[in-house]
């Protein structure tokens, strides 16, 4: 059974929390913009990343989902 990633949950929230309240900011947010973030980590800028992407595929339910063991392997 699938869970909500709770990585994309806090990184939307400091996202929020920055300013940045569209899926335009979200695509055009760049690296040096990202790391001004406070308390940025690396999984946090991978999470970023994938959100971006998301955004950009138009599967942005997928990327609050975090898939169970069961389904990883089935990739």
């Amino acid at each position: 059974m699938a869970t909500v990633n709770k990585t994309s949950v806090r990184v939307i929230t400091r996202l929020i929390e920055m300013g940045i309240t569209t899926e335009k900011a979200v695509t055009s947010l760049e690296l040096k913009d990202a790391l001004a973030i406070p308390g940025i980590t690396v999984a946090d800028l991978h999470a970023v990343c994938e959100l971006q992407a998301a955004i950009k595929s138009r599967k942005l339910f997928e990327f609050f989902v975090e898939a169970s063991k069961d389904e990883k392997k089935e990739e």
